[in-house]
């Protein structure tokens, strides 16, 4: 007998994933400082790839059938991303920091201390951009895992109009993802204090990748007025 016909949403999953896995055959993805991520793995450290959201494609192309969990929202999109992700090795937990967010949390918590490394656009998923939203510093204090500061960068790609100036790479160019030096988070820092170490940091590495590249990002969006 056949088996069941595949819903609207597993047929964009699979569409997109033609699409994404044809693109990334193209790419060359060369990893910085790695070595840092290699050396926590060693010592039993838990991984919390932190990255802004804007810069995404490149770590989720190279991390593909690591194991790594990561969140994906409850939305349709979120829906067909979550397929995406889980046809390429990774665990995802459905929820955001506005919907489902609490038990999403919760999920992160689980699988992190069951041995995976993490991986959260901190920025988002709305963002605003280049803004850590609190998640990360939570994951962070209950888990005892490592922040891994994550910047990635083309030598050939396209900066979207999003809010989130997505970075889109074109086929067969050059990449770099760049691994800033990891960090913990002390118990006696606050938690604003930690969300803007976090983010230095990873402005820090996304500014090393990009100095790698040349590339030159467009200015941030404008936020609109209320």
């Amino acid at each position: 007998m056949p088996g069941p016909v595949p819903g609207p949403v597993s047929l964009l999953a699979l569409g997109v994933g033609a699409i994404v896995g044809t693109l990334r055959a193209t790419l060359r993805i060369e990893r910085v400082h790695f070595e840092r991520v290699e050396a926590l793995h060693a010592r039993g450290i838990p991984v919390l790839y932190s990255l802004w959201h804007g810069r995404m494609f490149l770590p989720i192309q190279s991390h593909n059938r690591e194991g790594v969990v990561t969140m994906a929202s409850q939305s349709k999109d979120g829906e067909i991303i979550a397929r995406w992700l889980e046809r390429n090795g990774w665990a995802v937990v459905r929820g955001s920091s506005t919907r489902g967010g609490g038990g999403a949390l919760k999920g992160m918590v689980r699988e992190v201390r069951s041995g995976r490394p993490s991986a959260l656009t901190i920025d988002g998923p709305k963002g605003p951009a280049r803004v850590v939203q609190p998640g990360v510093v939570q994951l962070a204090r209950l888990t005892g895992g490592w922040i891994v500061p994550v910047g990635a960068s083309s030598r050939r790609g396209r900066f979207m109009g999003s809010w989130d100036r997505y970075l889109l790479p074109y086929p067969f160019s050059g990449n770099v993802i760049v691994y800033g030096e990891p960090f913990p988070i002390p118990e006696t820092m606050s938690d604003a204090d930690a969300a803007r170490v976090i983010g230095e940091a990873v402005d820090a590495a996304t500014a090393e990748a990009d100095a790698i590249t040349g590339a030159v990002p467009p200015p941030e969006p404008v936020a609109k007025s209320r």
